[in-house]
């Protein structure tokens, strides 16, 4: 009975422990906090700029664009006090961020550019000139992809840039289908969510190759696609401009599970995941928006009420100090089986490309318990197994543990549980 009391803890450990989301409330121009374990809730967590839109997560800070003060706002995660605003240009309208390593890449609607921004110094370092009305954007493989919406011109340019990282110039430019919004890394391809013009022209997703820069498949989804959020069993989830429908599809088949003719209700805007739950973010113009949790066999967990038009939700695990964005881009696939374990598991990861990785296991309080390896490692599919043992090869106790894999400039983090 102990035994299975101690497991039920666990398990519940494992599902919140520590996670806390963050709201971009547009209407209110308010972040809201919400930690996911208490049920605790903060609407008023920082006053941000005007027209906030979207926000990004990295170790103690969070950033919001700010469009209609044509800036970036760094917020403490700590304090929730503004720490310096970042100004962009004129008439700019920034509209997304995406963070890699120690720059934020910004793209500015107005004005047909992407800024880089040096967070170290919080200067802005320069501009490059993208398509048309440039939106969101991801990072894959040291290349910043661009969704260039186009529509000012009525949506006949759509096209998606490609940036080198170290140059920062445009190497390509990719036609893509109506209103590239959202971008996402996904399995080792770029998902491309392709919102359509709201009247007649409906919502596809294009999977863009990064080795030929070509899109090699469309999801005929339907509705006004949004955002992406992904399951650990690679089940990508898109939301909804109208609020109304959630879709969903396979990212290793491109099998559609979900579209406009068969919606997973109610839907939302805007959707995030984590490795125990979706997050989906909805609501109607003028009212207060909700937050609602869902665990990936799709039974309501929780529900929050957020400010006024909220315009973004990011998951942060407070516990560890992952952030789920920069998760998102790593493609490692990391994972664990058996879990539970007893006495052994065996960790496994993907690698798109020859690269110095680390593997190491942590604690519940964050204290290093073992480094399983450190070293050069060749692309492809790895295995190693844990033994349960520390640094001098004693067993430890059963408990909560996490593995920590680290490549170049991103990490990823997953939680396990040691059952004796």
């Amino acid at each position: 009975m102990k035994r299975n009391v101690f497991l039920l803890f666990l398990l519940v450990s494992l599902n919140l422990w520590g996670t806390v989301g963050f709201v971009v409330n547009s209407g209110s121009e308010t972040l809201s906090k919400i930690d996911f374990e208490t049920g605790e809730m903060n609407n008023a967590f920082c006053v941000l700029g005007s027209m906030p839109n979207r926000v990004a997560l990295i170790e103690d800070h969070a950033y919001v664009v700010n469009s209609g003060d044509n800036s970036l706002q760094k917020i403490n995660l700590d304090s929730g006090q503004t720490v310096t605003n970042i100004y962009i240009e004129n008439s700019s309208n920034p509209y997304d961020i995406c963070i890699d390593g120690n720059y934020a890449y910004v793209s500015c609607g107005m004005i047909n550019k992407v800024c880089k921004i040096d967070l170290g110094t919080n200067i802005v370092e320069g501009f490059v000139e993208v398509g048309g009305n440039p939106a969101g954007m991801s990072v894959l493989n040291n290349k910043l992809y661009v969704g260039n919406s186009d529509y000012a011109t009525g949506y006949t340019n759509c096209s998606v840039s490609v940036i080198d990282l170290e140059s920062f110039i445009v190497e390509e430019t990719i036609p893509t289908e109506v209103n590239p919004q959202f971008l996402a890394a996904i399995n080792g391809n770029i998902h491309i969510s392709c919102g359509g013009n709201w009247e007649t022209i409906f919502g596809k997703i294009c999977i863009l190759d990064p080795v030929t820069n070509t899109i090699t498949d469309i999801l005929d989804i339907g509705g006004i696609t949004s955002n992406f959020a992904v399951s650990p069993e690679s089940i990508v989830y898109v939301a909804d401009g109208n609020s109304t429908a959630l879709y969903a599809y396979n990212a290793e088949n491109f099998n559609i599970i979900y579209n406009s003719m068969n919606p997973f209700t109610p839907g939302g805007t805007m959707v995030a995941a984590n490795n125990e739950f979706l997050v989906v973010l909805g609501g109607e113009w003028g009212q207060d928006f909700t937050v609602k949790t869902y665990d990936f066999e799709e039974n309501l967990l929780n529900e929050y009420t957020v400010g006024l038009y909220a315009t973004d939700i990011k998951i942060y695990d407070a516990g560890t100090g992952a952030d789920n964005n920069e998760v998102a881009k790593t493609d490692f696939q990391l994972k664990n089986y058996p879990n539970p374990f007893n006495p052994s598991t065996n960790i496994e990861f993907n690698l798109l490309e020859e690269t110095v990785v680390s593997l190491n296991i942590y604690n519940f309080k964050g204290q290093k318990v073992k480094q399983l390896f450190s070293e050069q490692i060749s692309a492809g599919q790895h295995s190693i197994v844990w033994n349960g043992k520390d640094e001098n090869d004693k067993a430890v106790s059963s408990g909560v543990y996490f593995y920590k894999l680290n490549a170049k400039d991103f990490q990823q983090i997953k939680k396990m549980v040691l059952l004796k």
